[in-house]
């Protein structure tokens, strides 16, 4: 915000002025006070790229498919919420999931429940096209993709140097972000993104399934490891796969005396059933493996590795697109793959974790 100057005062202005600042400054000292934070939070910042939707029966994939919205990327949030010395800036809500108007409504809604008190955007509305534009000029307009999410995250880049990303849905907003704020873009300290994973088809309990995070947005992950030299941590398929939990946990949930775990519950209920009807009673909670990557990087084995990226139009299969990683020693190490947990101990403690934070008080 602009600051107000003080063209004139008197000396007995001067005084109260002094004392009002004590007071609130003895204040801050004791009390939680709105307004008491300091711009000089030396705990690691962090922005979330995030597609919030739990609680959508319908109007997964942006809109495009009638079936429930996933619950995972809101089932994370608590593990961000309990970790001591994080600087969490702001929230980034991008379509996936759910369309981006749709999910904005639901993750106010958590957040409200989750008493997290930050700024939450609006993100991309849709993807980025499969090429850069132009116009007839020849005048590439591929900047024109910003929206007040992107715009937060420059200026939060513009105060904070050495600020993590981390991308739990589509990478729409991470790109736009790139390509039309480059400058604010290199203070970046790294990405870590759920995202990719080993050559082959991606498959889940015998079943075909694609790159959720990819397949919305395929242009996307092209920009940012093109691009730009940011470093970047894809935590992949096979890593977050591996971390399933039974699905009867959401019914447990549902029945609980506790509201925040009814809620979850409840809000759950509907993917829940979808998942069930095609995959069985087990279900990773995808996104929460990428932010516990980014508060426990002990508990994975990640490596240097080189990429392999086949574009095409958005919202297809995996085998019209893909995006694999491959472990590399000599790839140059910016980007680096964590294709698993290092045990089932480590895959318990985030589980554990993960079921922990939603209770309540």
């Amino acid at each position: 915000m602009p600051e107000r100057g003080i063209q004139s005062a008197t000396a007995s202005t001067v005084g109260i002025l002094r004392k009002t600042i004590l007071v609130l400054v003895a204040a801050c000292a004791v009390l939680p006070l709105s307004g008491c934070t300091s711009e000089t939070n030396d705990d690691p910042a962090v922005i979330l790229s995030m597609d919030l939707a739990m609680g959508l029966t319908s109007g997964n994939a942006n809109g495009t498919m009638p079936t429930p919205s996933d619950y995972d990327d809101t089932w994370a949030l608590p593990l961000l919420r309990d970790a001591p010395n994080v600087n969490l800036l702001g929230i980034v809500v991008t379509m996936g999931n759910g369309p981006v108007a749709q999910e904005m409504v639901v993750a106010r809604q958590s957040l409200d429940k989750l008493k997290m008190d930050v700024p939450l955007l609006a993100g991309a509305a849709t993807w980025l096209p499969m090429v850069a534009t132009e116009d007839y000029a020849g005048v590439d307009l591929s900047s024109n993709c910003v929206n007040d999410g992107v715009r937060f995250m420059a200026e939060a880049l513009g105060k904070n140097s050495d600020v993590t990303i981390l991308a739990t849905g589509p990478m729409t907003d991470v790109a736009c972000l790139i390509l039309a704020y480059p400058d604010e873009a290199s203070n970046i300290k790294e990405i870590v993104a759920l995202i990719g994973g080993k050559p082959g088809p991606v498959i889940y309990a015998g079943k075909p399934a694609r790159d959720f995070n990819y397949s919305l947005d395929p242009r996307a992950l092209s920009v940012v490891l093109d691009e730009s030299k940011i470093p970047f941590t894809a935590v992949t398929f096979e890593a977050s796969s591996s971390a399933a939990m039974p699905t009867d946990i959401v019914d447990t949930l549902a029945a609980s005396s506790d509201p925040m775990e009814s809620y979850f519950g409840r809000a759950s209920q509907a993917y829940t059933d979808w998942w069930e009807s095609i995959f069985g009673p087990t279900k990773p909670i995808w996104d929460a493996v990428a932010v516990w990557k980014y508060l426990h990087p002990e508990d994975f084995d990640c490596a240097p590795a080189r990429y392999e990226l086949q574009l095409g139009p958005p919202n297809l299969g995996s085998d019209k697109t893909h995006d694999w990683f491959i472990a590399d020693p000599k790839s140059g190490g910016r980007v680096t793959a964590c294709m698993s947990f290092v045990d089932q101990a480590a895959i318990d403690r985030m589980n554990d974790a993960v079921l922990s934070s939603l209770g309540g008080d």
